[in-house]
């Protein structure tokens, strides 16, 4: 106990020391925790999105046509034994009518309409009411409509609400209203719940989107699958389980949660940086006090546990304060989840085992950058300790030694606290940047001497001795300059690597819109407009626009594998010079599409099919039909579907046997010259047609800015990597300050003046700030070149990021600046006659 008590007091000997090092344990775990924390508010939004979606539904059968599914596949669905409760449904996007209330006015935006059988839907699905009744009958004019509809709206009990179908506005009376944003996924609480024969009239369909289905009890949904498998031959259908659709939405996230799992193990393993260095310099101070103990009978166990004590308070105080700082990390990555998928992801607290995981890592951690001073505390000897301050190369060998066992148990830690969604592939990515940063921590002591000295050589032409005094300091112990100096270099390497990654994610999105889309403006209806209907030559009569090109996107069935596709018109593409083929002769292909029987993959799809030009794709049509389709090219990108890109046919082939009911999106190229009265008579006649109209630019932006909020995010974790580097340079540059008392006493009394003194330390912090920089951005090209490499994105095109080379150029000499205002004040402060008294 004795010993314990005096680790205590010689961390409190040093507060500034310990309390730098303590928030550097917190800031690690703090970005730990909120990592945790974000993962399990994704686990209970993908829960509470799953229980809304499909209720208490073991099975669900969707259509994949975009006819849906007949009345003879519902029904053989509802006569397959084990199956207790078939509930079918429509889902359509619409608009509504202004509301007939007080409080109405005209409500544009559009909402999801789902059609119910009443009484076999409410047998899987709960409906929490705030008022009024539930419907009762499939035919009846009545609706439920969520409470964020009717808040933002204007609607109440008994208003008439218009809805927008194929043909006329159909008119219902609200009779209840749904608790919240409702148990529709993706409709951002604006859905309205109708009757199923309702939706089939407003909407003109026959077929239904899909049917949810509960099994009897002590049947396997196995069995089932297979039996649905053996009856359902009519059409082609895609059958699924809650759990299927968990991890589809676990999917959505998984690089989210992959990235800020791999940040926060580079925060804590800068944060061992901390410790070591830390640890290893008290050990070095109190070497005599040290040597004391082992005189007076302490035995190395006692001195090993007379460290790793004062070890365990900083661990335990630091990581205390991380779980707090957590909590605050863990909301602001809540929002960019949001932003980035619109998954409802919520962080209101930790979880048992979050925070204890956070907690124990933490702590372990810091227990682990002890053990390395510990060891080195057991073996001095006490006659060498009483004769001069521990100062031996072996103790600063071993230090960084230890320092790589450190970075591969922070590894193993990260690996065993990875999120399950991210995958194996996101942690190969972890694997091989943790392999570069070690790589570059470990070169860090070899490539300091000769890049101080030709960094440091322009400032001595202003301050030759105080340049030639700070070199001469970060020389004297090699290895804790190495590990400032590395902890700041891979904090400013993560700047560097993640805008790499994020330019080139910019890069390759505006590139992928601005050669797939034939236009200026994309115009898009949440119905299929068909090719009867007059809008699109509506749109081709405004003055200044020069074509008008109709694109519709659905699902085909190839080989029992669902792929995206789109129907565009072959004569537009190859007019306006989009698509950038790999395989085929371009004009060849397009016009073939027009023509019909052909098809043109996207890469990603060719290599997964494992087909080229001439090859032939047979489509799954339903009623045991098919449609051949010959291959004419292979294009870089295509269309963005909602899992891929599309493969792309004509509209002969897809208005015909595939069954397209119409463009659900309009690309509009302007004539040379239009001005912007071109632009806004294209949007007044959207807005008038139920349409929206943006321009290619819009979109562009705001995916940049979706990626840009995310991105964003995880520099400003980075950034949390860098002002721990920070805290480190405070406490080298203070002991550099203390180690050099006398010296700085001697200098002194010769002539050196108290502005000069303070000048060393700054000069000091400046070749630090260079060094770092100049590495930061090497080495974060090398872990940004693994990132793109293994993700595909490594293509000559993504150029080099100077941006971020430049942030991270001023964060490198703006840190070491501001750290070095306590050290400088210190040294300009030493008194001559005390210092020539110091030993």
């Amino acid at each position: 106990m004795g010993l314990d008590r005096l680790a205590w007091r010689i961390l409190a000997a040093r507060p500034l020391r310990t309390l730098l090092t303590t928030l550097g344990v917190a800031l690690g775990v703090g970005v730990l925790s909120s990592s945790l924390a974000m993962s399990a508010g994704i686990e209970a939004a993908v829960d509470r999105t799953v229980r809304d979606v499909v209720g208490s539904a073991d099975l669900r059968v969707a259509a994949f046509l975009e006819g849906g599914l007949s009345e003879a596949t519902v029904e053989a669905i509802r006569m397959t034994d084990g199956i207790e409760v078939a509930a079918p449904s429509i889902e359509r996007r619409t608009f509504l009518g202004a509301p007939v209330t007080s409080a109405g006015a005209e409500a544009r935006e559009a909402v999801t309409v789902v059609g119910i059988e009443p009484v076999a839907w409410s047998r899987l699905h709960e409906l929490e009411l705030v008022a009024g009744a539930r419907l009762a009958r499939i035919d009846e004019p009545s609706a439920l409509i969520t409470e964020s509809l009717a808040e933002a709206d204007g609607y109440i009990l008994g208003s008439e609400l218009r809805i927008q179908g194929h043909d006329q506005p159909t008119t219902l009376r609200v009779i209840g209203i749904i608790a919240g944003p409702g148990p529709v996924a993706g409709a951002a609480g604006r859905a309205v719940i109708v009757p199923v024969d309702v939706a089939r009239s407003a909407f003109g369909l026959e077929g239904v989107t899909r049917v949810d289905i509960g099994l009897a009890d002590g049947v396997s949904a196995r069995d089932v699958a297979e039996r649905l498998a053996e009856r359902l031959t009519l059409e082609p259908y895609v059958l699924s389980s809650p759990a299927d659709l968990a991890e589809g939405l676990r999917a959505s996230t998984a690089d989210f949660q992959a990235t800020t799992a791999l940040v926060a193990a580079i925060v804590l393993f800068v944060g061992s940086f901390l410790i070591v260095n830390t640890l290893s310099m008290t050990v070095g101070e109190r070497a005599r006090e040290v040597g004391l103990l082992r005189a007076a009978g302490a035995t190395r166990a006692q001195v090993v546990r007379f460290v790793l004590a004062g070890a365990l308070v900083i661990g335990i105080a630091g990581s205390a304060f991380g779980l707090v700082l957590g909590l605050l990390l863990g909301s602001l990555m809540a929002g960019s989840v949001r932003a980035l998928t619109g998954f409802p992801a919520e962080v209101s607290s930790l979880n048992a085992g979050s925070l204890a995981v956070a907690f124990l890592v933490g702590v372990a951690i810091t227990i682990a950058g002890a053990v390395e001073p510990a060891i080195q505390a057991a073996r001095i000897s006490p006659v060498e300790a009483l004769r001069a301050r521990l100062d031996l190369p072996a103790t600063r060998r071993a230090r960084l030694g230890w320092l790589a066992l450190v970075f591969v148990a922070v590894a193993i830690l990260a690996l065993l606290a990875w999120p399950p969604a991210a995958g194996a592939t996101g942690a190969d990515r972890a694997l091989g940047v943790y392999a570069v940063l070690l790589a570059a921590t470990l070169a860090t002591p070899f490539v300091l001497p000769p890049l101080a000295r030709i960094l440091g050589s322009p400032l001595a032409a202003f301050v030759r001795l105080e340049e030639r005094l700070a070199r001469g300091s970060l020389a004297r112990d090699r290895s804790r300059t190495a590990l400032t100096l590395g902890a700041l270099v891979v904090g400013l390497a993560m700047i560097v690597a993640l805008g790499w990654t994020a330019q080139a994610a910019r890069n390759a999105a505006t590139a992928w819109l601005a050669d797939v889309v034939p236009g200026d403006e994309v115009v898009t209806s949440i119905r299929p407009i068909g090719p009867g209907e007059a809008i699109r030559g509506q749109l081709a009569a405004i003055e200044g626009v020069r074509s008008v090109t109709p694109i519709a996107t659905f699902d085909l069935a190839i080989r029992g594998l669902r792929f995206d596709a789109a129907a565009i018109v072959g004569a537009d593409f190859l007019a306006d010079g989009r698509l950038t083929f790999i395989d085929g002769e371009r004009a060849a292909a397009l016009r073939a599409l027009d023509v019909g029987g052909a098809a043109i993959l996207p890469l990603p799809a060719a290599e997964r099919l494992g087909l080229g030009v001439g090859d032939t794709i047979s489509l799954a049509l339903g009623a045991g039909t098919t449609l051949d389709l010959r291959v004419v090219g292979v294009v870089e990108r295509s269309i963005p579907g909602d899992g891929g890109e599309a493969i792309l046919v004509g509209w002969r082939d897809a208005s015909g046997p595939i069954g397209v009911p119409g463009a659900d999106v309009f690309a509009v190229r302007f004539e040379d010259g239009a001005g912007p009265a071109a632009r806004e008579a294209l949007e007044t006649a959207a807005r008038d047609a139920a349409l929206e109209a943006n321009p290619l630019s819009r979109v562009q932006g705001a995916v940049t800015d979706a990626l840009g909020r995310v991105f964003g995010l995880f520099d400003a974790l980075a950034l949390v990597a860098v002002l721990v580097a920070a805290l480190g340079i405070v406490n080298t540059l203070a002991m550099g300050v203390v180690e050099r008392v006398h010296e700085i006493g001697v200098l002194r009394a010769i002539g050196m003046t108290r502005r000069q003194a303070s000048r060393m330390v700054v000069v000091e912090a400046t070749i630090l700030g260079l060094v770092g920089a100049v590495l930061g951005a090497v080495v974060g090209l090398g872990v940004g070149a693994v990132l793109l490499f293994l993700s595909g994105g490594l293509v000559a095109s993504a150029g080099l990021p100077w941006a971020s080379i430049a942030i991270a150029a001023v964060l490198g000499l703006a840190g070491p600046a501001i750290a070095a205002w306590y050290p400088s004040r210190l040294a300009s402060r030493v008194s001559i006659v005390r210092a020539l008294k110091f030993e």
